[in-house]
């Protein structure tokens, strides 16, 4: 059988003269400039993207921060002086709700903008040092410079932001002396934005001058150039600090005084104002910023124990702790040992890439004769596509002890080069099977960044995306909590071994205007997770562009004028059965040719497209197959009206799928044509399973009843599975394939109906 079908039954109705409204446009916030401001100051902000008309307000994640409009795409903005430094979300709010984010960043540092024209050796813009300089590579072959003093042995950092707050920019940063001579050139060392590490020879002025890589240049290729002689943090050792407790830990960086400073740090909880990329939705992070110092960096927090890699050749571990180590070296191989009773089973999973260390781990466990009994994979699975990249090289690995005793976990860098390096941390996670998981929701739009906007008396649809980790497989619920006013979000599961569901937000026709920030949770196995913000960063790029975001943000958009309503036919269902959902469209308008789909179905279910003509009220169908774990599962239907540009989409179906309790199988030999007025025998067999002992009553079905033909269902008592139902087409049959015709068994006990199974019959009615 195949897993699925879909057609649809057209009951035709009296249609109206009023066109229905099309799609509201997605806005796309393309560029805010400058993408940054000083913590205390004012700055005026433009703002450029797609679908941004009747702009009224910004929204960002900053407490107390004041926006005043000035005109059609400017605002001002008042920033408290005690704004945390950091890199936060705006968005834009205006006629089409709420849109996609750009990062902007708030310092510590004096701010200057670029004062064109900077772009030739002879006259670049003269700044001082300690400065935080905002600019853009406006057309392609652009070149901006920046002179500034310094004096012999002064050591000034030139760091670039561009990639790591949503710009186009793929910069290429170099540093030149008053003759033109190029001392230092840099790309990628933060990600793909440069740094320069620049020791003034002499006194002097020197020149920085940025360009991109391909030469290539717009108003999203945007930029934040720090020339800095102050404190700069860049990572901490250990990175990862355990959950409640205060730590005492190094900070590594620049401009210190010292190799290393030594503070103690305690998690706090808040939102992290600092870019994340989305492979980073696992695990919990907090922010700590050094006083004095250019951005905060971020710590991973954990609820077990944390052992620093020490000096000993072979350090013991305890199941149940974590571990930060260093491999500075490019052959440095760190080596631990762990007890286990025959059976046990172990969890291991190191970070290394997904905390933005420049490292490639491999993780290998040996028995006692220090042979190999497995290498951790690291072919993890892209689960958000192109829009929001999962996908990372850190290897984990579940490990089953073949015997008591202790085994040694071998950790090294599989790109260590010939130069020491600080920065090359990891973290390795020792854990019994203990299952977990990480959740973020994102847009559906595969086209462009989006916000998420809700049409007053409409529907909008998520996609909530599961990370399963520990051997994690059984389902997951998600709730809303604290919604404003007027919306509406029914909870949904991610059913068993699945990776995502859809989340369906509505708001009622009375909903009152709201920008603000959706609070989601996920529970299972009495674990109970925060559902994190994702966004596309660009689109049609070469490589996935996503990041996670600080908040989920949520706001009303245009009034809807249609809406499109799913209403199964059973809210529990049998594998080996089909689920009959009606749909029913309300508007006030002619609808067009259009295309119904499912979203968010279990992926054994398959995901079918069908074209209707003009419709209202139909049908669609669903066979879910022996295979589907039972469990529950919500999906949710769409439908596309292509000549309106027009989508609709359903209210959320829930359903709980259980162990089939009936086998139902037709005979392959059953004809497939019959013409009127003749007969023919449709043969089937009903296996009863799962202690199931009851009567099986079958008959034929179809949503809003069989046309043409005629048939009397035949009931199985006792040890009967076999039988036969006596068809017979009437004179008047409509000609063709009956649509969703299939043979259903319903099993009684005590005569109430409870267990169903059906299967689709292949049946066309001839002359």
């Amino acid at each position: 059988m195949r897993c699925v079908r879909l057609l649809a039954v057209v009951l035709c109705a009296t249609l109206g003269s009023m066109p229905i409204r099309a799609d509201s446009p997605n806005p796309v916030l393309n560029a805010v400039f400058p993408p940054g401001g000083k913590a205390g100051a004012s700055v005026t902000v433009s703002v450029e993207g797609l679908n941004l008309e009747g702009l009224r307000d910004l929204y960002v994640a900053m407490p107390k921060l004041v926006v005043t409009k000035l005109d059609a795409k400017r605002f001002r903005l008042d920033i408290p002086p005690e704004t945390p430094p950091g890199v936060y979300d705006l968005r834009t709010i205006g006629l089409h709700g709420m849109s996609s984010p750009r990062a902007f960043v708030v310092s510590q540092r004096t701010e200057v903008l670029e004062a064109e024209p900077n772009d030739s050796a002879d006259a670049p813009q003269a700044v001082d040092l300690d400065v935080v300089a905002s600019g853009r590579i406006e057309k392609p072959g652009d070149v901006d410079g920046y002179a500034f003093s310094a004096k012999k042995g002064q050591r000034v950092v030139l760091e670039c932001w561009a990639e790591r707050i949503d710009s186009k920019l793929r910069a290429v940063l170099d540093v030149h002396d008053s003759s033109g001579k190029r001392l230092a050139v840099q790309r990628q060392a933060q990600g793909v934005d440069p740094l320069v590490d620049f020791l003034a020879p002499v006194d002097g002025v020197y020149v920085a001058k940025l360009f991109d890589l391909s030469f290539l240049g717009s108003p999203s290729h945007f930029y934040r150039l720090d020339i800095d002689t102050k404190p700069r943090v860049e990572f901490a050792f250990p990175c990862v600090v355990t959950r409640g407790q205060t730590t005492r830990v190094k900070l590594f960086g620049r401009n210190l005084g010292q190799e290393f400073v030594e503070v103690d740090v305690t998690p706090r909880p808040g939102s992290l104002p600092m870019p994340m990329r989305s492979c980073q939705m696992v695990g919990d992070f907090f922010a700590y910023h050094l006083p004095g110092s250019n951005l905060p960096i971020l710590f991973g927090v954990t609820d077990v124990p944390v052992v620093v890699k020490d000096a000993a050749a072979v350090q013991e571990l305890a199941i149940g702790s974590e571990v930060c180590g260093q491999l500075a070296a490019g052959d440095e191989i760190h080596e631990f040992s762990v007890t286990a009773r025959k059976g046990e089973v172990l969890w291991l999973e190191a970070f290394g890439e997904r905390i933005g260390s420049p490292v490639d781990l491999e993780v290998a466990v040996l028995d006692a004769t220090r042979n190999e009994i497995m290498k951790l994979a690291d072919d993890v699975d892209n689960l958000g596509g192109y829009r929001f990249p999962t996908n990372h090289s850190d290897p984990s690995g579940r490990f089953v002890a073949p015997a008591d005793g202790r085994y040694t976990i071998l950790v090294r860098n599989v790109i260590g080069g010939l130069r020491r390096d600080p920065r090359r941390l990891y973290r390795l996670s020792v854990r019994r099977e203990e299952p977990d998981f990480d959740l973020a929701v994102i847009s559906r739009r595969t086209d462009q960044p989006a916000g998420f906007n809700v049409p007053v008396g409409g529907r909008e649809l998520l996609e909530v995306v599961a990370i399963r980790r520990r051997g994690m497989s059984g389902p997951i619920k998600v709730t809303a909590e604290t919604l404003p006013a007027g919306m509406h979000c029914p909870d949904v599961w991610i059913g068993p071994g699945q990776d995502r569901a859809v989340l369906v937000l509505s708001a009622s026709d009375s909903c009152p205007p709201f920008a603000g920030s959706l609070h989601l949770v996920g529970h299972a196995d009495g674990r109970v997770r925060p559902v994190r913000g994702g966004a596309m960063v660009w689109p049609q790029q070469t490589t996935p562009s996503g990041r996670l975001t600080q908040e989920i943000p949520l706001a009303t958009g245009p009034p809807a004028n249609a809406s499109l309503t799913a209403t199964p036919a059973h809210s529990v269902v049998y594998q080996e059965s089909i689920l009959e959902v009606a749909i029913d469209i309300e508007t006030a308008g002619p609808l067009g040719a259009m295309q119904l789909s499912a979203l968010g179905q279990p992926r054994l279910v398959g995901k079918p497209l069908v074209v209707l003509a003009s419709v209202k009220k139909g049908w669609i169908c669903f066979a879910f197959p022996a295979t589907l774990p039972p469990g529950p599962y919500t999906f949710a239907l769409q439908a596309e009206i292509a000549p309106l540009n027009k989508t609709l989409v359903s209210n959320p179906i829930t359903v709980e799928i259980r162990p089939a309790r009936i086998a139902l199988e037709i005979d392959p030999r059953t004809p497939t044509k019959i013409a009127r007025g003749k007969i023919i025998q449709l043969r089937f067999s009903a296996e009863r399973r799962h202690g199931f002992l009851g009567k099986i009553h079958t008959e034929l079905t179809a949503p809003g009843g069989v046309a043409g033909l005629l048939s009397r269902g035949v009931t199985f008592v006792g040890q009967t599975e076999t039988g036969a139902l006596q068809v017979i087409a009437t004179e008047d049959a409509p000609l063709g394939r009956q649509p969703f015709l299939r043979l259903e068994a319903v099993g009684t006990v005590e005569d109430q109906p409870l267990f169903r199974a059906s299967r689709f019959v292949e049946l066309e009615i001839t002359e």
